[in-house]
């Protein structure tokens, strides 16, 4: 989606300011002994009471409000009652805020998703890393996600730090513009690959990187939606949707309190 219209990126400011409002609450509520389910009832209730809709909730027939993927989990996870996190996880949270106009009587969507990984009480260093180098890198594909810079810079932004730290990227999955669709071309991979599209100010896009502790490949489990590693070890990601500018990239989904290295 590329905005033109002063009151369509308000519109798109407004659904990214409170989606980063509402991961930010929801990631303050985890903890050991919270279910993944009690995550999803919280973060539907703050974005109804924002006077928004969950993007994500019937979706392709997505049963939640959230995506909430523990562990192995890379990318949506479906909340369940009986997923009760422990010490020592850690849980990717990924959500999408909808509000809506309607012109000539054709409703358009404008969203904000974004995405983050917490632990769940104390990890392990190694898993603090992984954690930490994930969002290093979504951090400077944000940097690197300027008008007249191409999708391979965001690319091999994400890649570099991933190569440096000997993690496997998830290749499967990626960034993507974001408007009335939901997913939206461009996608936006987390490596290389030779792609010399442009970036134009007024572009919307959705940037996320994934790593994983060990190899790149993944896998669906059988409930058509959890993506989990191959090898069972550990992922991590991170995401924000961005408006592109004729400067440095305006993040529209940035939490209240998170400090932007």
């Amino acid at each position: 989606m590329i905005l033109t219209v002063d009151s369509d990126i308000e519109l798109i400011r407004k659904s990214g300011k409170l989606a980063g409002q509402v991961l930010e609450h929801i990631a303050s509520l985890v903890q050991p002994g919270i279910t993944t389910w009690e995550l999803d009832l919280a973060a539907e209730k703050a974005i109804r009471d924002g006077g928004a809709q969950p993007t994500f909730k019937g979706y392709r027939n997505f049963p939640c409000t959230i995506c909430a993927s523990v562990n192995e989990e890379v990318v949506h996870g479906i909340p369940n009652r009986s997923k009760t996190l422990k010490e020592g996880d850690v849980i990717s949270l990924d959500i999408g805020v909808t509000f809506s106009k309607k012109v000539d009587g054709k409703n358009f969507d404008f969203i904000g998703d974004t995405a983050l990984t917490v632990p769940v009480g104390q990890i392990s260093p190694r898993l603090e890393k992984l954690l930490a180098d994930t969002k290093a890198s979504l951090y400077a594909a944000i940097e690197a996600s300027r008008a007249g810079n191409t999708l391979d810079d965001i690319g091999g932004a994400i890649e570099d730090i991933a190569k440096r730290n000997d993690y496997g990227i998830v290749r499967d999955y990626g960034g993507h513009g974001i408007g009335p669709n939901y997913h939206e071309d461009p996608f936006i991979f987390n490596y290389r690959t030779g792609s010399k599209v442009k970036l134009k100010p007024g572009m919307v896009i959705a940037v996320e990187p994934m790593f994983n502790q060990g190899g790149d490949r993944v896998r669906t489990k059988s409930d058509g939606w959890t993506v989990v590693t191959q090898d069972y070890k550990p992922s991590a990601h991170f995401e924000h949707s961005l408006l592109i500018t004729e400067g440095r990239p305006e993040i529209l989904t940035k939490r209240p309190n998170e400090v932007i290295s």
